[in-house]
């Protein structure tokens, strides 16, 4: 008898696991495309990169114009074992004159972490490999997703340049930084998300078969180190771009504190991060699609991806000897490179004036793995964003 009691209980409670796991995904994966949005110039099931022999697809949503297009890459949700690229909130930004990518990522019964962040990667890096076949603006990528897309898209946004995530799947020579992200409802830090769990909280989250434990390939407290590969807080420097966070405040799977302590390290360092709680909502639902919670996206994506067309932008910087030459776009004859905060001696490389500045003697200033700080500002005082560079 006690061996079937305990058998029982067993069974019961993987049932519970299964059943949370069942809403857990429904819930992210509730999005579909309107008639509207079908009308639109949509390219499906392109090849991004390829893994092993499995084909990593994205489906692309083109605004009418001439571009080049500010993109935003959509990344769904499903607790990383379920959920696909169909339909998305994301979709709609398109006839508000952006470029949508959604994208699939390898499931956590395909492959462990860190495949599925190397995957997203590898989408921003093809989005810039072939920015100029579709007309999209490489400078302006920002990334959006609900859930488990929600922790990818804040692990793309912190992780710009981290080799261990990177993954080698295609288009290397190309960056995966973001220029913005959305965060709707995410996971930050796995280890603690019972400990922080609402009271309405299904899931044992440190359970052998739980969404995270699968993802890791573990059950996530017996391999603490792995897990906390998987954190985006582990990676956050000040060179991360603008984040907007929302989550509901009665989200029985999701803790809204893993929001918080996100929200909290990005503004520590004096990084832009807007937090929104949405008073009484759950994980998802109908909350995320109102008008006025759509419309804070549309008014941070319109700020950080349209308005930042307006002044230069470092993409890539290299040292050649004594010269510090910046690489990126929108820079004029009078640009300046500001090391630091101090203005350098700087020309523009007269073979591409208006992409390239070189200041001749500040590469000695930065030593083998010091981290440095660089702005270019053009003569109007239009300034760009910090990038963060540190020499190898």
């Amino acid at each position: 008898m006690w061996s079937y009691l305990n058998y029982k209980s067993a069974e019961n409670s993987v049932m519970r696991l299964l059943t949370a796991l069942f809403v857990f995904i429904s819930l992210c994966c509730c999005y579909s495309l309107s008639p509207a949005q079908a009308q639109s110039r949509m390219l499906t099931d392109v090849e991004y990169a390829r893994a092993g022999n499995k084909q990593l697809l994205l489906d692309l949503y083109l605004p009418e114009g001439a571009g080049p297009f500010p993109v935003i890459v959509w990344i769904h949700g499903g607790g990383w074992v379920g959920g696909d690229k169909d339909g998305g909130p994301a979709i709609r930004q398109m006839s508000r004159g952006y470029a949508v990518a959604s994208i699939n990522y390898r499931l956590s019964y395909e492959a462990k972490f860190p495949a599925q962040i190397e995957d997203c990667k590898a989408a921003v890096r093809w989005l810039r490999a072939n920015a100029a076949t579709y007309n999209l603006d490489a400078n302006r990528i920002g990334a959006w997703g609900s859930s488990a897309g929600g922790h990818l898209a804040a692990l793309l946004g912190t992780s710009a340049e981290v080799i261990d995530l990177e993954g080698n799947l295609s288009n290397a020579a190309f960056s995966s930084r973001l220029q913005a992200v959305v965060d709707w409802y995410g996971p930050t830090d796995l280890l603690r998300m019972n400990q922080q769990a609402l009271p309405c909280n299904v899931v044992n989250h440190d359970a052998e078969l739980s969404p995270e434990s699968l993802l890791i390939g573990c059950a996530i407290q017996t391999c603490k180190d792995k897990t906390d590969r998987a954190n985006p807080l582990r990676y956050v420097t000040p060179d991360d771009p603008p984040f907007l966070i929302q989550h509901g405040t009665a989200d029985c799977l999701v803790p809204p504190l893993q929001s918080q302590i996100l929200h909290d390290a990005l503004q520590a360092i004096g990084l832009s991060s807007t937090l929104i709680y949405l008073q009484g909502a759950g994980h998802g639902g109908g909350a995320f699609d109102r008008s006025e919670t759509l419309t804070v996206v549309d008014d941070f994506f319109d700020l950080h991806l349209k308005a930042i067309a307006l002044v230069p932008q470092i993409t890539a910087v290299q040292i050649s000897g004594k010269k510090l030459i910046v690489s990126g776009a929108r820079f004029d004859n009078g640009a300046q490179i500001y090391l630091n905060g101090e203005r350098q001696k700087t020309a523009n490389d007269e073979a591409a004036p208006t992409t390239r500045l070189i200041a001749k003697k500040a590469g000695k200033k930065i030593a083998s793995g010091q981290a440095v700080m660089l702005q270019v500002r053009n003569a109007d005082g239009k300034t760009s964003p910090d990038f963060r560079y540190t020499r190898p």
